[in-house]
């Protein structure tokens, strides 16, 4: 029956282009012009073309996501290419569907492109068409580069080749996706293949019955798990116990976000439906399990709340907003991290939530949420590196045993309380207490208590790890998974460092320095069974060698444990004994220190205008600094000392360093701006006139004082000193001379500034944030670094609210 329909087909295609022809040839000669020029003949020959059906159909397509189609090409696929199955979210899956068209019977498609069809929400008809009519002869997960010889495309690449049949049988895939940019990956793959051809099997190789690819809702390409654990995947699905939401995409964050230190904290909300016009924000951010990144807020006011109803995504899961639940930053080179979300507070896109539902246990959640079991399981489901809500519905979800939830609950509420507990000693906190510098309350010395808080955190930041170790064997064991899966799950996500050999004495020695704040008792037994290794001098020496490290970057303990594979416990009581103090730590902890008293000396300053350059009207910041330390009860001695915290003197790192080193350490996330909250406004390279401002008291007023007041005193200084030294011709009077000259020229320019800036109409407001109030001085050239990126300065010079 079939071939005769295809030869009816061929019969009507032969008439339906006898007939065109001929009507070319009629239409040629009506309008007095030869039959068949090179235009007609190729028209005929595109028409046979698209016609005739091929038995293979090759390609290599354009990658072009839909958001990214002009409106016709839009138009068009969308008419043609979203219904029964949509084929319409890139054109790569376009290309593959009209290949399909072009196809006969039991012909083939061989391409190369993206895998992100494999495995996204996004693309599930994709599969289930695949899945449902045709046959995966074979496919090849190719990793990121390494692909494409003529460019150094970064694609995470795949390459197959499809039958078109509805009769299905296995399908053999391969993995080399751990050859990420490898030059040599066609040779690699020839290898791997020529193997498994010859002997059966090759350890890159998978034969799967395709059909078993349909377990998994939303039938995700996972071809390399066993039957066993892919029977997991039939168990409650997240979303049917949990509520997985997608945060606010705000449509305008300039406009609509601020972090907390940019506005009046007294603005900011405390309790649902208090009237405060700010609300808290989570939006994702770094790489952070447990607890923080809640660094934002949200304008929520009347007006604030109408302009995000009507823009962005339109507020979404508002039932939900102010609720306790659990929240993650979805994307980053080392995945999804999971963290408490407490009440009273919104969400991000970025900072999507999970909230109570059938389920209520939040402790055990995140716990679960943070566990390798549960990373492998969402690498599965999308192997990308952002993780989406709609993968995170998918996951299968295990309610635990009574026994097993208290102790694994207890625990996770332990990690959720040690990590809060250290981020109260960072000032970018709304919880910040004060600087580790003071960690010991009966202690003045600054190394003491920096060595002291150091052990501490070492000490703590361990214990978290030997808890999630706990917790990741556990949750093996809620999931019942068998030694085979166990290995496999490790092989990818990586050894728990807290199961790691340790040094006997150090063991003990950990145990016995618990801190009151967060005892042992409940994890003491896992930690004495830990296996037990002696280790060389030279080994320990080595990593001692290498604390200097252990903050570099993006590096913390668990970082450190992983890459050295050593026991926290052995990594604490090494650092303990080595008494150093990384540099790089101590640089951060000193200026936060500094810019805590900084915040403190400008605020108890009447306009919160302080200058940096003698006889402006005031004492200057330098002495101000040494009254503040002496007044907090440390000597004169420390003070002096205090340089070989910072690594140089107090007056340079001032005058040169700390505003941009400040500003840079508040650039928290990629796409928002550095929001320092004290700013450094500057003449010039010859300090004609400098001085730090706090923003919460910065106005127009404010800067027209600078302009009255400060500038005057200190202009009025400077030419009173160049009278006295009219008379004196020696070398350094000269000198000094041609200084105070260049001052002077430097202070009128920057008073032509002010000038302009307030006939300009600048007007700073401090919840328009930083952003907006920088800008105008940033262009103005009066700033000692420059906090905005051109297109930042861009951006806010423009800004419409």
């Amino acid at each position: 029956f079939l071939s005769a329909e295809i030869t009816k087909y061929e019969e009507f295609e032969k008439d339906f282009l006898k007939n065109l022809e001929t009507a070319i040839k009629q239409y040629a000669q009506k309008q007095g012009i030869s039959f068949l020029t090179d235009k007609t003949k190729d028209a005929i020959t595109f028409l046979k073309l698209i016609t005739i059906k091929y038995d293979i159909a090759t390609v290599n397509p354009p990658y072009t996501d839909s958001a990214d189609f002009g409106p016709e090409l839009k138009a068009f696929i969308d008419d043609n290419y979203k219904k029964p199955y949509k084929f319409n979210t890139n054109l790569y899956v376009t290309f593959l569907k009209r290949s399909f068209e072009l196809l006969n019977i039991d012909g083939f498609i061989a391409m190369i492109q993206p895998l992100t069809f494999m495995y996204i929400k996004t693309f599930e008809d994709v599969r289930k068409y695949i899945l449902s009519k045709s046959n995966i002869e074979i496919l090849v997960e190719l990793g990121l580069g390494g692909v494409f010889a003529i460019s150094n495309v970064q694609v995470y690449a795949t390459m197959f080749v499809l039958k078109n049949t509805s009769k299905s049988k296995n399908s053999l895939f391969f993995d080399l996706k751990q050859y990420n940019n490898h030059s040599n990956k066609p040779q690699i793959f020839e290898d791997a293949l020529t193997k498994y051809i010859k002997e059966g099997y090759e350890h890159h190789a998978y034969l799967i019955d395709q059909s078993k690819l349909k377990t998994i809702k939303s039938w995700p390409f996972i071809y390399w798990i066993s039957d066993k654990f892919r029977i997991k995947f039939k168990s409650l699905a997240m979303d049917e116990v949990l509520k997985v939401r997608q945060g606010i995409a705000t449509g305008d964050n300039n406009r609509c976000l601020r972090f907390w230190w940019e506005i009046d904290k007294n603005c900011i909300s405390k309790e649902k439906n208090d009237g405060k016009k700010w609300v808290g924000y989570s939006k994702g951010g770094p790489y952070q399990k447990w607890h923080g990144n809640l660094w934002l807020v949200i304008n929520f006011s009347n007006d604030g709340y109408k302009y995000l109803l009507n823009n962005g995504n339109h507020l979404p899961s508002k039932e939900h907003y102010f609720s306790e639940g659990l929240t993650y930053s979805a994307s980053g080179s080392k995945g999804a991290s999971f963290r408490y979300f407490p009440k009273n507070n919104v969400f991000d896109v970025g900072g999507s939530c999970i909230f109570p539902s059938v389920y209520k246990n939040i402790e055990f959640a995140i716990a679960f949420m943070n566990s390798k079991l549960c990373f492998y399981i969402t690498s599965c489901l999308n192997p990308t590196v952002n993780t989406q809500v709609g993968d995170l519905k998918r996951v299968p979800f295990v309610i635990p045993k009574e026994e097993e939830e208290i102790v694994i609950s207890m625990i996770s509420k332990t990690n959720i309380n040690i990590t809060a507990y250290l981020k109260s000693f960072q000032i970018i906190e709304k919880d910040f207490m004060h600087s580790p510098f003071y960690y010991n309350s009966q202690e003045l010395d600054f190394k003491k208590n920096i060595i002291s808080f150091l052990n501490s955190e070492n000490h703590l930041n361990a214990q978290i790890l030997i808890n999630e170790t706990i917790i990741n064997n556990k949750i093996f064991d809620v999931y019942e998974l068998t030694k085979d899966d166990r290995d496999m799950i490790i092989k990818k996500e990586g050894e728990n460092v807290g199961n790691l050999a340790v040094d006997k004495i150090a063991k003990h020695a950990y145990i016995e320095n618990a801190l009151n704040l967060f005892p042992l008792s409940n994890i003491q037994e896992f930690i004495l069974k830990l296996p037990e290794k002696k280790f060389e001098e030279s080994e320990r020496d080595y990593i001692i060698n290498e604390f200097e490290n252990i903050y570099g970057g993006n590096s913390n303990m668990e970082e450190f444990c992983i890459t050295h594979q050593i026991n926290p416990i052995n990594v604490w009581f090494w650092f303990k004994q080595s008494n150093i103090i990384p540099k790089q730590r101590m640089n951060d902890l000193a200026m936060e220190f500094l810019a805590d008293m900084l915040r403190e000396i400008l605020m108890d300053d009447e306009d919160g205008i302080i200058p940096l350059v003698p006889n402006a009207g005031e004492m200057i910041l330098l002495d101000r600094i040494e009254e503040k330390f002496i007044a907090k009860g440390f000597s004169m001695a420390q003070y002096s000392n205090f340089k070989s915290i910072l690594g140089k003197e107090l007056s340079d790192y001032i005058d040169q360093e700390f505003f941009g080193v400040f500003a840079f350490h508040l650039k928290l996330f990629k796409k928002l701006l550095a929001t320092p909250f004290i700013w450094h406004l500057t003449s010039g390279p010859e300090q004609g006139f400098d001085c730090y401002i706090i923003i919460y008291k910065w106005n127009r007023d404010k800067l027209m004082r600078i302009r009255s007041v400060y500038i005057e005193n200190r202009e009025r200084a400077l030419i009173n000193r160049q009278s006295d030294l009219v008379n004196d011709t020696s070398a350094s009077a000269q000198n000094e001379k041609d200084k105070i000259y260049k001052q002077l020229k430097e202070i009128e320019t920057f008073k032509q500034k002010i000038d302009e800036l307030l006939k300009e109409g600048y007007n700073p407001i401090l919840d328009d944030g930083v952003g907006k109030n920088i800008a105008p001085l940033q262009k103005k050239k009066m700033l000692a670094y420059e906090v905005l990126n051109d297109g930042q300065l861009k951006k806010y010079l423009n800004a419409d609210w």
